[in-house]
Parts: C-alpha cells; sequence; structure tokens
C-alpha cells in the first residue's frame, strides 16, 4: 500500500468529516427509538447546550433495523458516520477518539436473568459462579459481552439473530439470558401475551464493568471538544442528572438489586478507564 494512496485517503476523510460538520444533521446508524431512545436524547441535549458556540445540528431517531455495532464503527472510521456510544475495548480506544465518561452510570454492568418459571428453584439454588457453570446462558454472538462466557467459564449458545434468544428461552433450549436493568422487565412486558412461561429470576445479579462512551472519528477533533463541553455543562447544572434519573431512576428499586446475590464477572475492560461510580443510581 503506497504512502500516495494512504495520504489520499487521508485527505478525502478530512475532507468529508469538514463537510459533514456544516450538516445540521449528526450522522448516526444507532438511530432504533426502542433501543437509543435515551443516548439519542443525551447527545441532542448535549448539542442543544453547545449550539451557541458551534451550530445547531442534531440527530434524528429513524424506525428500522440498524447495522450491526461492527459496520457502524467501520462507517465512523471511513467518516461516513459522526458518533456511536459503544463499550470501549483496547482496539477502538486506539482506533477511534472516546470520551471516557459512562454515559450509564455503571447501570449496564447490573445484569438480571430471564429465566423459564419452570426452572426458578434450580436458580434459587444458585450460590456461586461455579453453581451458575452447571446452567447454559443464551446470548447474542456478535454483541460486545458475548466474550464473558468463556472467560468465566460459563457455557453458553451463541444465538446469530439475538431477535431467537426469547422463543429460544421459551422452548428451553438454554436456561437463562442476562438482560440489563433498562431490557429485562421492558422485554418481558412487550412480549407477556406470547412468552407468559418466562419471568425475572428473583434472586440473583451478574456484575461487571460495561461502560458506554460516546465514539469519534479520530480526526473529529471539534465534535469531541463539543461533546466534552457540552457534557460538562449538563453535568454541572442538574440536567444530566434529571435525564438518566427520568430514563432510568425507577429500576434500582424494580430490580431489589441490594436483596439479590451479586455474581462478580470477570469481563476485559481495557486497562486505565474510570473507576464504575453508581452513586447517581444505586444507594448503599
Amino acid at each position: 500500500m503506497s504512502r500516495r494512496w494512504l495520504l489520499t485517503v487521508a485527505l478525502f476523510c478530512c475532507a468529508r468529516l469538514a463537510l459533514a460538520q456544516d450538516e445540521p444533521e449528526l450522522r448516526v446508524c444507532q438511530t432504533d427509538p426502542g433501543k437509543y431512545a435515551y443516548r439519542i436524547e443525551l447527545a441532542n441535549l448535549i448539542l442543544a447546550r453547545t449550539a451557541e458556540r458551534y451550530g445547531e445540528r442534531r440527530i434524528t431517531p429513524r424506525q428500522g433495523v440498524d447495522p450491526s455495532q461492527k459496520r457502524c464503527l467501520a462507517l465512523l472510521r471511513q467518516g461516513l458516520v459522526d458518533l456511536a456510544y459503544v463499550p470501549p475495548t483496547a482496539a477502538r480506544l486506539r482506533d477511534f477518539a472516546v470520551l471516557p465518561f459512562d454515559l450509564h452510570n455503571g447501570m449496564l454492568g447490573y445484569r438480571v436473568l430471564l429465566i423459564h418459571r419452570a426452572d426458578a428453584q434450580r436458580f434459587a439454588q444458585v450460590r456461586s459462579l461455579d453453581d451458575l457453570r452447571r446452567l447454559r446462558g443464551g446470548f447474542g454472538r456478535q454483541w460486545g459481552d458475548f466474550a464473558l462466557f468463556a472467560r468465566n467459564r460459563l457455557p453458553v449458545v451463541g444465538i446469530a439473530h439475538p431477535e431467537n434468544l426469547l422463543p429460544m428461552l421459551a422452548k428451553r433450549r438454554f436456561d437463562y439470558y442476562h438482560r440489563g436493568l433498562h431490557e429485562a422487565w421492558q422485554e418481558l412486558q412487550a412480549n407477556a401475551e406470547r412468552y407468559p412461561e418466562l419471568m425475572v429470576e428473583p434472586s440473583l445479579a451478574l456484575v461487571y464493568d460495561l461502560p458506554v462512551f460516546f465514539t469519534f472519528n479520530r480526526e473529529d477533533r471539534r465534535l469531541r471538544q463539543r461533546f466534552a463541553e457540552g457534557l460538562a455543562a449538563i453535568r454541572a447544572d442538574g440536567s444530566f442528572r434529571e435525564l438518566f434519573l427520568r430514563h432510568f431512576g425507577h429500576l434500582a428499586k424494580l430490580a431489589r438489586l441490594h436483596e439479590r446475590r451479586w455474581l462478580p464477572i470477570d469481563y476485559p475492560t481495557p486497562p486505565g478507564l474510570p473507576p464504575r461510580d453508581t452513586s447517581l443510581w444505586l444507594q448503599p
């Protein structure tokens, strides 16, 4: 690969980013309001708070199927989108610019288990990770935290199409499917008529570090700076706290985390990240 070709590609990407900065639409490929409503609203709050200095820009949520996370990051690297909100990895920290603040305040690392009601007594006997290893999980094999199963020697069925996870659990093809606090009850409620035999297991929680960061093309320093300034402003004036608690404040009470047995999970979070801070929502 010639040096001239690399320079041409770099100049092309920079020109594309410069043109995009004049567009009112902030380009993202994670636009599904069912999955990303909070992250989109947070980004739009930051953009609104910084509009006087940087100009009007906004993300427009859209219905439909988003590309895979891998594809979104490829588009971000090419300058075809402006922003992604993803968990950090060593490769992502190397290849992209990130804002190292966890958008979910540690909440994504607390997971409850969706199970079949017929298995409730089996899970009531689980006291440790060794006990959980006698059971088999199901999970999307393309998801970033799929690696935690092998790393923790937890048997798993990897599913290519995540929409099949609930029907497979209902058929007892595996024993549990772990979900975030913001996902578990919502997904069961949305599918209550189809899968009345499923429930949230009431006594266990998996715990590991899974921050989500705003992630940018490395060349788009202006956008990263804009988000850094806007995030600092909304944290200082309380509007970040208000937004977070409006979306998620009820979940700690609903999950009754302090009444559950916490099973710590080893997860390969890159070193040097800020420590998990749950003080906004998880009270001792």
